[in-house]
């Protein structure tokens, strides 16, 4: 279930396993009965089950069987499983992680339907010389091929490609930290878009530091693995703060309300449902709230940014247009 760019349908893949094995294990089926039951989604997830099969049938619990096998499931789900099976909490435990990579694989699916249009506009931009001029060599009479014709666009096309996967291989989880550190802060620059991409991690964090307070995990690691999971340098590096303050006697509130890296909004809603005994609500709503804060801010931005795309585009079909009928009349008017 591990690939080198995860999309939605990835995640939703790890959600509906887990939703199986949660349903199988409230209505009393053992683990391993109920990892037979469950219908893999592809070939390399049959075996691993396999796998874990072979590891239960010689006494292993479940949490020993996927111990270190970080090919197949990540250090977040491991130890949820490992809470949940030491808490006897493993059915609840699967359907929160259930949720939660139903959680991810929206919110991925609804930020790349928000940048599905400025990035159709952004081809069209770069085809639109191609096309224009193709069609003024036709009008003339010139020989061009179509290649001929569409060979520069395509190879910026292709650069952009490059650029777009290079970005994304190198802000992969596994890679370095430090190369993901300065893209992320890059990111964190762009107006409008930055702030939107914030708002979309802190809710990730919210729903991940529910997911492991609720399978039992304390405080401190669960802070720990809700950074790592969210794959943020930026995060990350907060938690590691978090951790060093909690290690010398300090309450979380207290930690959280003097980051002022987080929003106002989410230290005081963190504070207040820590002293009231309601953190595990308080960080529900959060992750809701910045979901659709962040959502609602990259709508904006990209709504901005097509109008910005869009103009430049009409400006440069305006002057193609505008050029090439005064060098057409020009021509006439030579001849004359």
């Amino acid at each position: 279930m591990t690939s080198l760019i995860k999309t939605p349908r990835s995640y939703k893949q790890r959600s509906e396993f887990y939703h199986q094995l949660s349903m199988l294990q409230q209505a009393g089926v053992g683990v391993d009965d109920s990892l037979r039951q469950i219908s893999p989604s592809n070939q390399r997830e049959a075996n691993e089950i396999n796998i874990t099969l072979s590891q239960l049938s010689s006494g292993e619990t479940f949490s020993e069987s996927i111990s270190g096998r970080t090919h197949w499931l990540p250090q977040f789900d491991r130890m949820m499983i490992e809470a949940g099976e030491t808490s006897g909490r493993l059915d609840e435990t699967l359907s929160i992680l259930s949720k939660h990579y139903e959680h991810r694989a929206t919110l991925i699916q609804q930020v790349l339907i928000k940048l599905a249009y400025p990035l159709l506009l952004i081809h069209f931009i770069i085809l639109m010389p191609a096309i224009i001029g193709f069609g003024k060599t036709l009008v003339a009479g010139s020989g061009i091929t179509l290649f001929d014709a569409f060979a520069p666009s395509l190879g910026i096309l292709a650069i952009g490609y490059g650029v777009v996967f290079t970005v994304v291989y190198l802000g992969q989880a596994n890679r370095g930290y430090a190369v993901r550190s300065i893209l992320e802060k890059i990111w964190h620059w762009i107006p409008g878009f930055g702030n939107a991409l914030k708002e979309v991690k802190i809710s990730r964090l919210a729903f991940s530091l529910h997911a492991l307070l609720n399978a039992g995990v304390n405080i401190r690691e669960a802070w720990q693995n809700a950074a790592n999971a969210s794959a943020s340098p930026w995060l990350i590096s907060l938690s590691k703060n978090f951790i060093r303050q909690i290690d010398i006697g300090l309450t979380p509130a207290e930690i959280i309300s003097q980051e002022t890296q987080f929003p106002k909004m989410f230290r005081d809603l963190y504070s207040t449902g820590e002293a009231s005994g309601q953190l595990d609500d308080s960080l529900q709503r959060l992750a809701k709230y910045y979901q659709d804060e962040g959502l609602r801010h990259l709508i904006t931005a990209s709504t901005i940014a097509t109008a910005i795309v869009y103009g430049i585009a009409a400006i440069s079909v305006a002057f193609i247009v505008v050029s090439f009928w005064l060098n057409y009349y020009g021509s006439i008017m030579n001849l004359n």
